[in-house]
């Protein structure tokens, strides 16, 4: 293939920004979705969203008792340990952007490629459990009513 080819190509690429939700603690997760998420960004020239969510209380009531500024203090915290995660992973040719956001994950997943364009969502399921199919799990969710792709990577 001639460069002016591959330009176009390229040019024309389905997937310009990739989300890449991720649970920093879940070595599975970050083990099996990486290597799928870099062949992607590589290929396709595209741009990295590493998300990370932080899960609500689910009750305003809780968050009174937290210190004055525990959610700043947590959002930081995530935000250097995702620096740290592409640091140790990312090579340096790669766009990468890193976010912290709070509450459903499928949920600011889902409003995160909407708000950010995203072409393509890309998500671990290393790990499904019997209580998984009955429930309904975040992945499910996120495949189910997100506007663009979803790959689910298995291991």
């Amino acid at each position: 293939m001639n460069l002016l080819a591959k330009d176009k190509m390229l040019e024309d690429s389905p997937f310009k920004n990739i989300i890449l939700p991720i649970d920093i603690y879940d070595k599975h997760c970050v083990q099996a979705v990486l290597p799928v998420a870099l062949n992607y960004v590589s290929g396709f020239e595209s741009k990295l969203h590493f998300l990370y969510v932080i899960p609500d209380f689910g009750m305003k009531m809780i968050e009174d008792y937290l210190p004055k500024h525990w959610i700043k203090d947590q959002k930081d915290k995530y935000e250097e340990q995702l620096k740290s995660l592409i640091t140790k992973y990312i090579p340096n040719e790669i766009s990468v952007s890193t976010h912290v956001s709070r509450g459903a994950i499928y949920d600011r997943v889902i409003n995160f490629a909407n708000e950010n364009k995203a072409d393509l969502i890309i998500i671990s399921a290393v790990r499904p459990q019997i209580r998984d199919y009955m429930l309904g799990s975040n992945a499910s969710k996120i495949v189910r009513h997100a506007g663009v792709s979803v790959l689910v990577v298995r291991k």
